[in-house]
């Protein structure tokens, strides 16, 4: 039960700082962005730790979780050029259009993971004797 709610909560809090990064990112409010970008990293980490102990807690059809693997880790995977252009954007004004369209890339699979992952969860069987 509470390893459920924290994942959901650890997911939530996410999708609020990911927002909140692309309000501040877009609005150039750098400092703030400077903050939210890498609390949404490490919310998204401690969101995917979670999941992991969730898949020992509950049965998920095999093919659909195949499926959503793929959009998490695709989605996962986008967040490093997201961070790397961040970096470089600090020196380098010349990356701005790069690192937008990480972000824009990293929002889009993230989506995905997480509609994925929301029809994986619908289809969950909790584990006889976990």
């Amino acid at each position: 039960m509470y390893l459920t709610l924290g994942f959901w909560i650890a997911l939530a809090t996410t999708v609020v700082l990911m927002v909140v990064s692309l309000i501040s990112g877009f609005g150039r409010k750098r400092r703030f962005h400077l903050v939210t970008g890498p609390l949404t990293m490490v919310s998204l980490t401690v969101a995917v730790i979670l999941t992991e102990q969730l898949v020992r807690k509950y049965q998920f059809p095999a093919e659909e979780l195949a499926i959503h693997k793929v959009c998490a880790k695709t989605a996962g995977l986008s967040a490093l050029p997201v961070v790397v252009t961040g970096v470089m954007l600090a020196r380098w004004q010349a990356m701005r259009p790069w690192h937008r369209l990480a972000v824009v890339l990293f929002v889009l699979a993230s989506l995905v993971a997480t509609g994925t992952g929301i029809w994986v969860w619908s289809l969950a069987t909790p584990r006889t004797g976990a």
